[in-house]
Formats: structure tokens, sequence, C-alpha cells
């Protein structure tokens, strides 16, 4: 009978104690079950984050919309006054009238341009323009710049003196 004790503490060793094997097996499909239940939770709080900032996007993307329509609309006005003015100058100087109308030509398509496209377009072009060729991108943005603080402070001052008379 102490033979079969041997014998069966031998193989009831395995039996009693999981094995290495085993035990690395279970230690393995635990962390699977972690990152499973990570990735839900950080699937779901993305989620929860995007449904929450989809009203801020719609009402962001609804204000350039308006101030994009704006913007076509005042530089619309501003190529009928180029045209208007190449008009004046081409009775005294035809030769700079077709260059002025030129200009207020390529004024007409930037509105055209701002009007006929969404922002997400606009702003994929801008993105395509900074990626084909970013020198001039670069030079446009500076460009753009100075024109928007020269009309911004030229607004600022007509406002100014508005505010100014009673």
């Amino acid at each position: 009978m102490g033979e079969t004790n041997q014998s069966d503490n031998m193989g009831g060793e395995t039996e009693g104690k999981p094995s290495s094997q085993s035990t690395f097996e279970k230690a393995s499909a635990a962390m699977d079950d972690v990152r499973e239940g990570a990735a839900e939770v950080a699937q779901t709080a993305k989620e929860q984050i995007s449904a929450a900032a989809e009203p801020i996007a719609d009402k962001a993307r609804g204000l350039a919309e308006e101030q994009k329509q704006s913007g076509a609309e005042r530089i619309q006005g501003v190529a009928r006054a180029v045209h208007s003015a190449a008009d004046d100058i081409e009775k005294e100087i035809p030769q700079l009238a077709g260059y002025v109308h030129a200009g207020a030509q390529q004024l007409e398509r930037a509105s055209n341009l701002l009007r006929d496209n969404s922002v997400d377009d606009l702003w994929r072009m801008t993105n395509r323009l900074a990626h084909d060729r970013p020198l001039a991108f670069i030079g446009g943005s500076v460009a753009a710049g100075f024109v928007l603080a020269r009309f911004l402070k030229s607004s600022g001052s007509t406002a100014n003196e508005r505010g100014a008379t009673p």
C-alpha cells in the first residue's frame, strides 16, 4: 500500500496543484479579459465624448457658415467697387483698367468659391494647398493676415468714429 501512495503522490502533484502551463494560460486569459474590458470602456468613453462634442461642433460649423456667407458678400461688394473704379480709370488710363478689372474678377472668383463650398470643403482645399504648395500657402497666409489686420483696423476706426458722434 505504501507503493501505491508514492505513485499516487507523484501523479497527484499535477492533479492537486495546477501546472505552470495552466497557470500561464489562466493569467493570459485574464489579461485578455482585462484588455477587452479596457477596450470596451475606452470605446464607450469615446462615443460619449463624441456625442457630447457633436452639438458644439454643429454650432461652430453653423457659425462658420454664417461668417463664410458674410465674407463672400463683402468680397462681392469690394469686387463691384473695384469694377466701378476700373470703369472710371478706363476713361483716363485704358491700359490700367484691364488690370484692375482682372483683379476684380479674381475677387469675384474668391467670393463664389466661398459661397459655393461648405466649410468642410474649404478646410479640405486649404489642407491640400498647404500640403501641395507649402510656400504658396505660407505666403498667402501672411498676405491674408495683413489684409485682415488692415480691414479690422479700418472697421474699428469707423465704428469708433460712429460711436463718438451723438
